[in-house]
């Protein structure tokens, strides 16, 4: 089987890992060159997200299409779903739509009776709305964005005031002012829908952030088994709306022991990395599992598991630190072969086998 991914980074290499030794073909495609995809054996087509041309013969190669990267244009999407019933595609294009769009999104959540941050949906029309939302505000491009970028943080109506003064320079500008909620703990669910319905779900992961981009995931969250369960209900219904195939991520905020759904991740997630040494089934080879058409493993039981993210920043001492760690075997180094260590840019992660308690400090400067 021919399996082909829009995208090609680091998600895209470590599905494209898992695939090879099981005999699978794997493809990308982006408009990157160099790409961490390819440099792990993917066949790389380098072209636009936005040459249909170009898509049409890509998936003339491939048995079966999925996302390592959710920022596809929505006239790409829409395409897609045109020939969903020739080349299987996994996530349908629609769950990338949705995700996409923050309004879309949050409105998804709320039909189907999820607790969410207040939000409003914010053009050049509806500005001149009174908003009942109190400050303090996030406001984020409606589309795109991550790890912290488009979004401004609003203290009060002056702060808001001065946004509006540059907001809609092309008119068309469209953006999510949310509420700020004051949450204790920020966690997420891994799961992977297979293509019979049957979902397979680790449990809930908790995790720490710093500058907006994600430190730091322990596994298993340290939450009360009924939150954990509820996290697992809501996540696994929402893939159910989506009718959604292969693994995604879903993110919720922790606030007074109720969960906020905040977002979710058509394809596998940062937060479900620890996954590649938890010492069962990792997220990509689920992913691969389910988009293959395989049926759902009957036991995956992870251990416990700490990973952390290694950024651009000071990039030769975090490896010189990360090396010093692998002479314990419990440190497990993933670097993705990206060219340039830019400051804030993912270059790699580190898991370690086992608690938080456990963990040498050296692994918390990485």
């Amino acid at each position: 089987m021919k399996i082909g991914v829009l995208g090609s980074g680091q998600l895209g290499q470590m599905m494209c890992l898992e695939a090879l030794p099981l005999g699978y073909d794997f493809y990308c495609y982006s408009p990157d060159k160099e790409s961490p995809s390819a440099k792990a054996g993917a066949l790389a087509t380098v072209a636009s997200y936005e040459s249909f041309s170009e898509i049409k013969e890509f998936l003339s190669k491939i048995n079966v299409l999925s996302f390592e990267f959710e920022n596809i244009p929505k006239t790409t999407l829409e395409y897609l779903e045109t020939f969903s019933g020739q080349t299987p595609i996994f996530p349908p294009p629609k769950s990338l739509i949705i995700a996409q769009d923050r309004a879309l999104e949050k409105t998804h959540f709320r039909k189907l009776g999820f607790r969410t941050a207040s939000f409003f949906h914010l053009t050049k029309e509806s500005a001149k709305f009174e908003i009942a939302i109190p400050y303090p505000w996030i406001i984020k491009t409606l589309r795109f964005g991550y790890d912290g970028k488009g979004q401004v943080k609003i203290g009060d109506a002056a702060d808001y005031k001065v946004f509006l003064e540059s907001a809609f320079v092309k008119g068309e500008e469209e953006y999510l002012i949310e509420e700020v909620i004051s949450f204790q703990k920020e966690i997420s669910i891994i799961l992977t829908r297979f293509q019979n319905g049957e979902i397979v779900c680790y449990g809930a992961v908790e995790n720490e952030h710093k500058n907006h981009i994600l430190d730091l995931s322990i596994y298993p969250a340290r939450i009360p088994t009924g939150l954990n369960l509820e996290a697992i209900e809501m996540a696994s219904k929402l893939a159910d709306s989506l009718d959604y195939v292969g693994t995604m991520g879903v993110e919720f905020f922790l606030k007074d022991n109720h969960l906020y759904l905040n977002e979710y991740a058509p394809r596998p997630h940062n937060t479900g990395h620890f996954t590649q040494d938890c010492q069962s089934l990792s997220q990509f080879s689920l992913h691969v599992s389910a988009i293959t058409g395989n049926l759902p493993p009957t036991d995956v039981r992870p251990k416990p598991t700490l990973m952390k993210n290694i950024l651009g920043n000071e990039f030769e001492e975090s490896l010189s630190i990360a090396r010093s760690l692998l002479k314990d075997d419990r440190y497990q180094l993933h670097l993705y072969g990206k060219k340039d260590a830019k400051i804030g840019r993912k270059m790699g992660h580190m898991n370690f086998k086992g608690s938080l308690e456990e963990v040498n400090p050296l692994f918390h400067d990485l």
